[in-house]
């Protein structure tokens, strides 16, 4: 499960590197499309922490600051 969740991590960290490296060079429309993109993504990494790390519900708000 570790090794699984590991190569989650990495692949949707890899799909972020590709997404910023492209939010470089596009264009103003295209711009929008990727950072919604990247927020996803970025909630992905959120998720897959808080499953390593084990958090209840309680935990996660505290480290979302809700």
């Amino acid at each position: 499960e570790d090794k699984a969740n590991h190569d989650k991590m990495v692949k949707v960290v890899e799909q972020m590197l590709k997404l910023k490296e492209q939010e470089q060079t596009c264009s103003p429309t295209q711009k929008q499309t990727i950072e919604r993109e990247i927020k996803a993504l970025d909630k992905q990494i959120d998720k897959l922490v808080y499953q390593l790390y084990d958090l209840t519900d309680e935990e996660i708000k505290t480290v979302e600051g809700e």
